[in-house]
């Protein structure tokens, strides 16, 4: 008994050390200018405020302000809004870190049922460098956590330990919020599916049977309870739409490896992958057809996220109960060598740690929008994409943007035929400034896409614009002549303090 009790101090001690290593990993600060935060937040203060307007229409641009579009995660907004005033940036990103630890708690113990501890902390391990790959605050924060909890609560009714009723009273009420929060929302439905699947496969009971038939169809269902009804039950087929615009987080692991070379997280991505690979080979000689309902979701999340980097946190951590399913029997005949593994790597990544970890905001991301704000700066504004939603967060009420950071929120020919032309192209940029009569130019200075570096090169060697404010994260131009000369006459920096650098050149 005092041996039992000692192993399970143990474990739970190791668990622990991991759990705050993962906290330790997840803790960075927010780069305010690059991410969609700043708009979350604004989605949620309007929507509570009554404004409509913001679920169905672009509404922050003024380009295309009656655009329709349908705000899938508006209620993540609503969440991040009563956090944020409750306790600013430094609550969200605590809020968000909690979300995800709870997440890795509910893949853990599911991974736990599959495979024991051990194989559990392995696969945690494992996973530990996908997990951490994508801090940033978003809404598919909350589509793993739903997954892991529905995941959760299927394998454990599945196999008897929690009964019918629990699973209907958490379940649709889950898939509800879900539906509301990002666009993932259909893995919900899709996983009760698998289970279901394989249950038949499996032979269970016709009672069994009949219950995940009817969450299935429930499930499917609650997915009206949305403010767009049925178009927004059906945004996620918009992954097939052209949008004209190429992010980044969209892009394929193969096109990620060749542009960004010196990113080791991609190439491991790959050999986490081949290990799942290998565990379903081993999963269909030792369980046949019954694995297959189980092998092909993980053939489904692994191949997604092979073609868009943005799925990688997601992938990492439904990898944890997949590959102990997929290796169940194997790794509990390895017990003590795969504890051991685990904790070297454990001990591997306490020196992989952020330089110090940090909540809330970057120190002077806000500097920008103070000097803007504090000089009475007024646009239009030609902004670019990644600072969107900080020009949002900042000068909703006051200014609108020319573009932000939601490709579906704009026509693909505005991206195609406008937006990126206009960067390239100085006879297109004059024409449009022409019509747009901008005053302002405000970027962010780290956007890598050829078009937007091209473009800085352009304008600060262009006399027509005049550049009164440069950090790490912006730069803003204001028009000679404009409205907006007093603050030329005060601010005007030197061009001569600028420089054309290579893209692996570092900033001082």
């Amino acid at each position: 008994m005092f041996i039992t009790l000692r192993n399970q101090i143990l474990k739970s001690l190791i668990l622990l050390f991991g759990v705050v290593l993962l906290v330790l990993h997840l803790l960075v600060p927010i780069n305010l200018t690059a991410v969609d935060i700043g708009r979350h937040i604004k989605n949620g203060e309007l929507i509570l405020s009554g404004e409509s307007q913001v679920l169905y229409k672009n509404f922050y641009s003024f380009t295309y302000p009656e655009y329709p579009f349908i705000n899938h995660h508006w209620l993540f907004g609503v969440m991040s809004f009563v956090v944020f005033h409750l306790g600013g940036f430094p609550w969200l990103s605590v809020m968000y870190v909690l979300l995800l630890v709870l997440t890795l708690l509910l893949a853990f113990d599911t991974a736990r049922r599959y495979s024991g501890f051990n194989g559990a902390i392995f696969f945690f391990v494992l996973s530990f460098l996908l997990l951490t790959s994508r801090a940033e605050i978003r809404p598919e924060g909350f589509s793993v956590f739903w997954v892991a909890l529905d995941f959760w609560l299927l394998a454990r009714f599945c196999e008897g330990t929690i009964k019918r009723t629990l699973l209907f009273a958490i379940v649709p009420l889950v898939q509800i919020l879900w539906v509301n929060t990002h666009i993932f929302f259909f893995l919900g439905p899709m996983l009760i599916g698998i289970f279901l699947w394989q249950a038949i496969i499996a032979g269970k009971p016709r009672g069994e049977i009949r219950t995940l038939q009817q969450l299935g169809f429930l499930s499917l269902l609650v997915n009206l309870v949305n403010p767009s009804g049925l178009a927004g039950m059906l945004t996620p087929l918009n992954v097939f739409k052209k949008f004209g615009y190429p992010l980044a987080e969209n892009q394929s692991i193969f096109f990620m490896i060749h542009r960004f070379t010196d990113n080791a997280t991609y190439k491991y991505f790959i050999i986490v992958a081949l290990i799942m690979g290998i565990g379903m080979i081993l999963c269909w000689q030792r369980e046949g057809k019954k694995a297959l309902p189980m092998i092909i979701f993980g053939v489904f999340i692994t191949f997604a996220a092979f073609n868009a980097v943005r799925l990688l946190m997601p992938f990492g951590f439904l990898c944890i109960p997949l590959n102990a399913y997929f290796y169940g029997p194997l790794v509990k005949r390895m017990n003590g060598v795969l504890l051991g593994i685990a904790t070297a790597g454990m001990m591997l990544l306490v020196f992989c740690m952020p330089a110090y970890p940090a909540i809330g905001l970057m120190p002077g991301v806000n500097a920008s929008a103070e000097f803007f704000k504090a000089n009475g700066l007024r646009g239009p504004i030609f902004s670019n994409y990644d600072i969107g939603g900080y020009l949002i967060y900042h000068l909703q009420g006051y200014e609108r943007v020319f573009v932000d950071n939601r490709q579906e929120a704009f026509p693909p020919d505005f991206f195609e035929k406008i937006y990126i032309p206009m960067q390239e192209n100085e006879k297109i940029w004059k024409d449009i400034d022409g019509q747009d009569r901008f005053n302002v130019i405000y970027f962010y200075r780290q956007d890598l896409t050829p078009w937007g570096q091209k473009f800085l090169v352009d304008r600060v060697g262009d006399p027509q614009w005049a550049p009164v404010f440069v950090d790490y994260y912006t730069i803003i131009f204001l028009k000679r002549g404009s409205v907006n000369q007093s603050v030329i006459d005060r601010f005007e920096l030197p061009k001569s303090m600028f420089k054309v650098k290579t893209l692996g050149e570092r900033d001082s």
